[in-house]
């Protein structure tokens, strides 16, 4: 094989493997990116999925918040001295009458008083008034009593499973600001290692033509330089078919 034709096949191998070689990193680029894109698809339908679950208990949360805040007064324009959880008990003695057993205690507690006091022979007495309403005053101050109770732990039950069902939709909004909070962590490595890729894949691409064309080059100048030293010493192809008659030396 000639100068020639051996710098034509180192040309073209190294044009090839320069070829070959951008082709493997472009591939390479794509299946890099390709594994990014995945992952951030992941992680998306990884938040959506939290969310969904989150979501109703984040809705009921924010339900119950604001019932009690209208209940307690303290939304917007609300009087916690009117609020139905705050307002202060003041129930009339009608109020109180019916409540229930309050009429049957009472009938029965002025016949005991009465029995007691025509007993005593002091049925129809100033004493028997008194007593009657001695008993009923008694009666409406316990029943008075009793039923602030009832209003206070009614009032309290009804505020601790409002505020219970604020406190889980609070927990779940966390939970899933969180999951937010590192699912964005990780699609922002993503995108960053998906440019990483993209970028590596055109620079190895690049510097593999690059090489090639190179190689190719270097090439065709070690045939140029080769050729010309041979025209020198009159050892080229032309020199060597003229022969002898030239006066040179004959190639082998």
């Amino acid at each position: 094989m000639g100068l020639a034709g051996a710098a034509t096949a180192t040309a073209t191998a190294s044009l090839a493997t320069g070829y070959m070689s951008s082709q493997a990193a472009s591939s390479a680029s794509k299946e890099q990116a390709a594994a990014q894109q995945a992952a951030m698809a992941q992680q998306a339908a990884y938040y959506n999925d939290a969310a969904g679950n989150l979501n109703p208990f984040i809705a009921t949360g924010t339900g119950a918040n604001n019932q009690l805040a209208t209940l307690t007064g303290s939304n917007t324009g609300g009087n916690p001295l009117t609020a139905a959880l705050t307002a202060q008990f003041q129930p009339t003695m009608s109020q109180l009458a019916a409540t229930p057993g309050y009429q049957f205690s009472l009938d029965q507690g002025l016949k005991a008083t009465q029995n007691t006091l025509t007993a005593q022979g002091l049925g129809g007495s100033g004493q028997a008034v008194a007593g009657a309403g001695n008993y009923a005053q008694g009666l409406a101050n316990t029943t008075y009593n009793q039923q602030l109770q009832n209003y206070m732990a009614q009032n309290q039950q009804t505020y601790n499973m409002l505020n219970n069902l604020g406190q889980q939709g609070q927990s779940a909004a966390q939970g899933l600001g969180n999951i937010g909070e590192g699912i964005s962590q990780q699609t922002s490595q993503s995108y960053t290692n998906l440019g990483n890729a993209q970028a590596a894949g055109t620079l190895g691409s690049a510097a593999a033509l690059s090489s090639g064309l190179n190689g190719a080059a270097n090439a065709y100048s070690s045939y140029t330089s080769n050729n010309a030293l041979l025209s020198m010493l009159g050892l080229n192809a032309g020199a060597s078919s003229s022969g002898s008659g030239a006066g040179g030396p004959n190639m082998p």
